[in-house]
C-alpha cells in the first residue's frame, strides 16, 4: 500500500477519464467539473474506521447502506461535509443524491457522482486506481469490456440499435450507422449525463447532424479499407464490409479534430461486430426474399388472366391488396437515352422501404425497378430521395422516376404501372431525364405532345402570338417577365408566395405583372386570360423538345 500511495503522489486522472474508463456505465457527474484531478480512490469499509487514511485529492466511494450500519440517522450531506473537510476531491455514491448533498458539495468545491444501484465498490476502487497507475492498461481493459458486451449482444440476436447503445454509452457520444448509399440505418445518442470538458480545438456537436454534407463527403472521400478510421463531417468514420464489399459506415459524432484513443478502440471493436450484424441481416433478408420470390416481376410479366393466381402469391408475400398504392417506376439511362441496368439496386429500394416502415412491394421488370408504395402524403419527397440514392449508385447515368395515381387491386395497379411508365416517357420527351414526375400532373402535356405531332405550326403560332412580346422584351432589356409569369403560376396566383419564391419585393412583382398585361394585352385578373398565358408557357416546354432545323 505504501508503494501505491507513493505512485499516487505523482500520478492522477481526471474525472472525465475516470467516468469513461473506470466507473460503471451509467455513472453520472451530478456536480463539479470533469477536469477535477483524482489522485487515488478509497472505499467505505464495513467496520471502523469507515475510511482508510485520506491524504487529499481522493475519490471517495460511498455506500450509504454501510454507513447507516454505524449511524442510522446519518445523511449524505453530513458525509460529504466530513469528507470535503478531510480533503477528498470527489464523492461517488450508489444511492439517491438529495439536493442538500449537492449544495454541500458545491459549497466545498468538490465533485459529486451518482453510481448505478448495486455497484461493486471494491471493483470500482481497483479500476480507478489501476487507471491512475497505468491508464493505458485500464483503457485497454475497458475497451475489451465493451467488445465483450457487443459480442454477447450479437450472439443474443439483439438489433443494431442495441450495439450502438453500448458504444454511445461507453464514449458518451452519438453513434450513427449509414448504409452503403449513405442513408441512415440507425443512430443512438448517449443516454447518460456525462459532462465532457471543451477544448480550444473542439467544435460543438450539432443537434441537427450534417447528413447532407456527410453524403457529399461519401461520394468523394469515403473510406474503403477495413480498420481505417478517418475524419468526416460527422466526426470519425470507418467502413463496414460484408464479403469484401462496402455494406455501410460506422461514425462516432465528435467535434474534436483528433480521435481519443479509447474512442478509437471502441469504434474499431464496434465496426467488427456491426459488420457481422449487417451480414446477418442481409442473409436473413435474402433468405426471406428467395422464399417469397419476386412476385412483382412475375405479376407484370403475366396477363390479367393470371391475376387470381398472383393475388394469392402477393398475399403470401404479405402484400395487403385491400389498400391503395402508388406505382413508382425508376429507370436509368445514359445522356443518349440508352437504358442502364438497375437490377442490382432493387435491394436498395426495398431496404429503404423497410427502413421507413412502409408495407409495399418492390421488384425488377425489364429495365426498371417497380415499387408499390402505400398512400402517403410525403410520397413525392420519399421517391425523390430514393431516386437520388439510385443516382449516386449509377455513375454516368441519369435516373428518373415516375409516379402513378393511387390504385387498389391488381387490375388497377397494372394500369397504375402503365401510368408511372408513361410519366417517365413524357418527362423524357420534355427533356426532364433526372427528376421525379407525377402522372397526375401531365394530362395537359399528353394532349400538347400529341398535338405537336399533328399541328406543330399552330402550336408555334399560338405560343408566339401570346408570349412573343415578352420574350422580345426580356431579350432586349435583360428582363425577367417570362420567369415572373412562371413564378406567378407556380404560386397559384398567390402574390406573397410568388414574390417570396422569386425573391423580389411585392411591389416589384405587381409592376412586372402590369408590364405583362401591357405587352400581351391579357389581364391576369381574367380567368380566361390566365388560362391562355398558362397554356402558352406549357407549349413553350413542348416546343423546347423540337429539334432545331
Amino acid at each position: 500500500m505504501l508503494e501505491e500511495r507513493q505512485i499516487m503522489s505523482t500520478s492522477s486522472a481526471s474525472l472525465a477519464a475516470v467516468l469513461q474508463l473506470a466507473l460503471p456505465f451509467g455513472s453520472t457527474l451530478v456536480t463539479g467539473t470533469p477536469e477535477t484531478l483524482i489522485t487515488w480512490s478509497v472505499t467505505v469499509r464495513a467496520q471502523p474506521p469507515a475510511f482508510p487514511h485520506i491524504a487529499g485529492g481522493e475519490l471517495a466511494l460511498i455506500s450509504m447502506d454501510v454507513l447507516r450500519g454505524f449511524d442510522t440517522r446519518i445523511t449524505l450531506a453530513e458525509v460529504v461535509e466530513a469528507l470535503a473537510t478531510a480533503g477528498v476531491q470527489a464523492v461517488a455514491v450508489d444511492d439517491d443524491i438529495p439536493h442538500s448533498a449537492t449544495t454541500v458539495a458545491d459549497q466545498h468545491g468538490i465533485a459529486l457522482l451518482a453510481l448505478p444501484k448495486e455497484a461493486n465498490l471494491a471493483r470500482i476502487e481497483r479500476a480507478v486506481n489501476t487507471l491512475i497507475v497505468n491508464q493505458k492498461a485500464q483503457m485497454q481493459e475497458r475497451a475489451l469490456e465493451v467488445q465483450r458486451q457487443l459480442v454477447r449482444l450479437a450472439a443474443d440476436n439483439r438489433d443494431l440499435n442495441s450495439l450502438l447503445q453500448v458504444m454511445a454509452r461507453a464514449t458518451a457520444k452519438p453513434i450513427v450507422v449509414h448504409d452503403d448509399a449513405g442513408v441512415t440505418m440507425a443512430q443512438v445518442y448517449p443516454n447518460t449525463v456525462r459532462r465532457v470538458p471543451a477544448t480550444p480545438n473542439s467544435r460543438p456537436i450539432a443537434q441537427n447532424l450534417p447528413y447532407g454534407e456527410f453524403q457529399n463527403w461519401l461520394m468523394k472521400d469515403s473510406p474503403t479499407a477495413e480498420g481505417i478510421i478517418v475524419h468526416s463531417p460527422l466526426g470519425f468514420t470507418t467502413v463496414l464490409k460484408v464479403e469484401k464489399r462496402v455494406a455501410g459506415y460506422l461514425s462516432l459524432v465528435d467535434g474534436h479534430e483528433l480521435l481519443d484513443e479509447f474512442d478509437r478502440l471502441v469504434l474499431t471493436h464496434g465496426a467488427e461486430v456491426c459488420a457481422i450484424e449487417l451480414a446477418k441481416n442481409r442473409a436473413i433478408a435474402f433468405a426471406v426474399e428467395q422464399t417469397r420470390g419476386d412476385w412483382v416481376q412475375v405479376w407484370l410479366s403475366r396477363t390479367p388472366a393470371d391475376d387470381d393466381l398472383m393475388r394469392a402469391r402477393a398475399q403470401q408475400a404479405g402484400f395487403d391488396l385491400s389498400l391503395a398504392y402508388f406505382a413508382v417506376v425508376f429507370r436509368a439511362t445514359t445522356a443518349a437515352g440508352v437504358s442502364l441496368p438497375l437490377e442490382g439496386l432493387v435491394s436498395l429500394v426495398r431496404d429503404d422501404m423497410t427502413r421507413r416502415q412502409m408495407s409495399g412491394a418492390v421488384g425488377h421488370y425489364v429495365d426498371s425497378i417497380v415499387a408499390l408504395y402505400p398512400v402517403n402524403e410525403r410520397l413525392k419527397v420519399v421517391v425523390e430521395e430514393v431516386r437520388e440514392q439510385l443516382s449516386s449508385r449509377t455513375p454516368g447515368g441519369l435516373v428518373a422516376s415516375g409516379i402513378s395515381r393511387p390504385a387498389t387491386g391488381l387490375a388497377a395497379l397494372r394500369e397504375a404501372y402503365r401510368e408511372a411508365k408513361n410519366a417517365l416517357s413524357i418527362a423524357f420527351e420534355l427533356g426532364e431525364r433526372e427528376q421525379t414526375t407525377f402522372f397526375g400532373e401531365l394530362k395537359l402535356f399528353q394532349f400538347l405532345l400529341a398535338l405537336k405531332e399533328h399541328n406543330l405550326d399552330s402550336l408555334r403560332r399560338f405560343h408566339d402570338e401570346t408570349l412573343g412580346s415578352l420574350f422580345e422584351h426580356d431579350e432586349r432589356k435583360q428582363g425577367e417577365l417570362i420567369r415572373t409569369l412562371n413564378g406567378f403560376f407556380e404560386a397559384n396566383g398567390n402574390l406573397a408566395k410568388a414574390s417570396d419564391d422569386l425573391k423580389v419585393h411585392r411591389n416589384t412583382l405587381v409592376y412586372r405583372l402590369e408590364r405583362i398585361k401591357d405587352l400581351t394585352g391579357l389581364d391576369l385578373n381574367d380567368a380566361e386570360n390566365r388560362l391562355i398565358l398558362h397554356l402558352a408557357l406549357k407549349i413553350q416546354r413542348v416546343l423546347a423538345t423540337v429539334p432545331e432545323v
